[in-house]
């Protein structure tokens, strides 16, 4: 979003975008400041739309209407560019917005008032076509009467075209699915040789020469030819021992290392537990193998571990199948669980959030799931077992050495003792030097070598599916698309409502909506906009003439359809009180209840105990209707904003605002209020002529005005 000395263009394009997002607020405060910075005719029509937008006529304001006669002493003005983008269009739909306002504020039943806003149908729908979709869009909450039946005809045709368009069933979803965060290849171990290692080797060799001429050179004083046996033995043995010794314990150790992340332990010591298959699961860095390792775990590991042991639990849960068995499954994935939520938090703890690793999370869920139906998932235990023919050529070789050693022993011994006894000692200590600091550069080699191919592979992989997710989101659909679909639906239950309780829009005389989240639904937002929902509950209020009728639906956001339904009818005197009142929430999803209103943040007993808002509304026979109002707790992104905006935007775009404001008008004066308002309303726009006759004081046509406006 730009920032308050941003330009006055990046301030109307920003105030444009958040008014198709339904975000009126955070519109009014760009087009305010893009309009004082130069006055245009575009500039004007759009604050004026978000001045109006989503607002009840009796509840304009006198600080509404004083922006609105600002706005409208400047709509008129040196003709500018025409045509259906040009100034002259916007200056067209300000006029019929003035006068609309000026004829709504007599009573409904005035037929002349009905009349002349008929004549004005004519100039409507000569406006472009997205200047009178606009209008329609706004000031919906503003018409009734005649004027609303009269629309309903546009209406109802744009609902039923645009409310499933653009392909809104595939790429709504898209908008709750995070970006992908690209995936880390893992660096194998280095497979450099250490100085203490180096000198031991060099240790080792000249110990093993010395006594290697010492014992051949009393072999050769007592026969050549045992001599020469025990070299023929002893050699080759030797180098085939040591060679295929290292090679059968390191596939040992990588054997006991892979059991390791995955639990493969002796029958009766699996460490699985069942609360780990929902993500309580330990964090220890020491099971992840190769060369992620951190010297202790911050608050920062510890929370995002916390929060991918969750993601990762839901995703492998989400992989079993009825007809499997679920213990099995359990415990058969419990280490590759465990072992991915430590891998993961080291990698990717310091710097990310865990949304954005649900596709690698999903992947190996994915995979460990296939591997384990296909039981290839303990493959690797037949892959690091020694092969015969490794296990035979040691064997042979530690033959060997040992007859030729044995032979050699006894005849160097027999020969002089002294010697023989300084070259043997030398030659084991050398063997025993060779033997550790040999094995530990042949092990980290041929650990480097294998980390290289296998992290290689799992890195492409993961690429490739990353840029699958990549592509896939390429069409995701932004945030006004978002709010202009709601709206389709919004209108689209309106009109379903009146429908069923045989109403017209005369017998209206107000309505308004609140939505909230479906416990359990999927939630998005763009930073500093509203929050979306992937399921709503919509609650629609009528205001007739005898009381409030009240329908709400449950809502599938993706696919458009409302699978339950409930309605209930009150009289204005049956409202007892109407608030918005803290309350808290225990659980989460659809488990999540309202546990009781009131609660103060010292008395939150855990976590799981989460504070929020409600809209309350009490009626006399002891019946409560709450509507929660969303506060932003899944939502990491709210710790980059102003607290106390988040929940100005909340009430807004929930609804609650204008509910909060309607309801308790009418629970304190009775269904009179309105007469009353409008009353009030008609005397403050008194001399509203000057809404219809501005003048041009300091309005300059801009040819920006053919561009200005379009969705960004």
């Amino acid at each position: 979003m730009p920032g308050a000395d941003a330009p006055p263009e990046e301030q109307f394009r920003a105030g444009v975008r958040e008014l198709n997002s339904n975000n009126r607020r955070s519109a009014l405060r760009y087009l305010e400041k893009a309009f004082e910075a130069g006055r245009t005719p575009a500039r004007a029509y759009y604050l004026m739309l978000a001045i109006l937008s989503g607002q009840s006529f009796e509840l304009l304001g006198e600080e509404d209407m004083e922006r609105l006669r600002q706005v409208a002493a400047f709509a008129a003005g040196p003709s500018g560019p025409t045509g259906g983008g040009g100034a002259e269009a916007y200056r067209t739909a300000i006029r019929i917005i003035c006068e609309l306002l000026t004829l709504l504020s007599r009573p409904p039943e005035t037929v002349e008032a009905d009349g002349q806003i008929l004549s004005l149908f004519s100039d409507i729908d000569a406006l472009p076509a997205t200047r009178r979709s606009e209008v329609l869009q706004h000031l919906q909450m503003i018409m009734y009467g005649a004027a609303r039946d009269r629309l309903d005809a546009w209406d109802a045709a744009e609902v039923a075209e645009m409310r499933c368009s653009g392909d809104r069933q595939n790429r709504a979803l898209k908008f709750f699915i995070p970006d992908p965060v690209g995936p880390k290849q893992r660096i194998a171990a280095r497979a450099d040789v250490t100085g203490a290692e180096q000198a031991t080797l060099t240790a080792a060799a000249a110990l093993g020469a010395l006594g290697l001429i010492l014992a051949l050179a009393v072999l050769f004083r007592g026969s050549v030819g045992t001599a020469v046996l025990v070299l023929l033995t002893c050699g080759p043995g030797a180098a085939a021992a040591a060679r295929y010794g290292m090679e059968r314990r390191w596939l040992g150790e990588r054997l006991a290392e892979e059991n390791r992340r995955h639990f493969v332990l002796p029958p009766g010591r699996q460490p699985w537990h069942p609360t780990w298959g929902n993500g309580a699961v330990p964090f220890n860095p020491a099971v992840v193998p190769g060369a992620y390792r951190i010297a202790w775990p911050t608050q920062q590991y510890e929370d995002f571990h916390a929060g991918i042991s969750k993601v990762i639990a839901h995703h492998f849960n989400r992989q079993f199948r009825d007809g499997e068995g679920l213990s099995a499954w359990n415990q058969h994935s419990t280490g590759v669980r465990l072992s991915l939520a430590n891998e993961l938090t080291i990698a990717y703890g310091g710097t990310n959030g865990v949304s954005g690793l649900e596709w690698l999370v999903a992947m190996h869920a994915e995979e460990t799931a296939h591997a384990w139906r296909n039981r290839t998932l303990f493959a690797y235990q037949q892959q690091l077992s020694a092969p015969p023919q490794i296990s035979l050529a040691f064997w042979v070789g530690v033959v060997s050495f040992a007859t030729g050693a044995l032979i050699g022993m006894g005849d160097v011994l027999s020969v002089d003792a002294g010697t023989g006894f300084w070259a043997v000692a030398l030659l084991v200590v050398a063997g025993v030097l060779a033997g550790r600091a040999g094995y530990a550069v042949f092990a980290r080699r041929r650990t480097h070598i294998a980390d290289v191919q296998t992290f290689g592979l799992r890195y492409a992989n993961e690429l490739r599916v990353w840029q699958q997710w990549r592509d896939y989101l390429a069409d995701r659909p932004t945030d006004n698309e978002m709010a202009k679909w709601l709206d389709y639906d919004l209108r689209a239950l309106r009109r379903e409502s009146l429908d069923h309780h045989g109403l017209s829009h005369h017998d209206v005389r107000k309505y308004f909506f609140v939505t909230e989240a479906n416990p359990g639904c999927a939630r998005a937002r763009n930073l500093y906009g509203p929050p979306r929902y992937s399921s709503y509950i919509i609650r629609l209020f009528l205001l007739t003439e005898g009381g409030v009728r009240q329908h709400e639906w449950t809502m599938d956001f993706i696919t458009a359809r409302h699978n339950r339904e409930d309605r209930r009818a009150f009289r204005y005197d049956a409202i007892g009180s109407v608030a918005v009142t803290q309350i808290s929430l225990r659980g989460v999803g659809e488990l999540r209840n309202i546990v009781s209103p009131g609660i103060g943040a010292a008395t939150r007993p855990s976590d799981e105990l989460i504070l929020g808002q409600a809209l309350r509304l009490s009626l006399l026979n002891s019946e409560n209707l709450d509507i929660v109002v969303e506060n932003f707790h899944d939502f990491i992104d709210r710790l980059l904003e102003n607290p106390e905006q988040l929940s100005q935007l909340a009430l807004e775009s929930s609804g609650v605002s204008t509910a909060l404001r309607i309801l308790e008008s009418v629970a304190a004066e009775g269904r009179g209020w309105f007469a009353a308002q409008r009353t009030s309303l008609a005397r403050r726009l008194n001399g509203a002529s000057l809404l219809m006759t501005p003048d041009a004081r300091g309005l300059t046509a801009s040819p920006d005005d053919l561009n200005e406006g379009k969705p960004q």
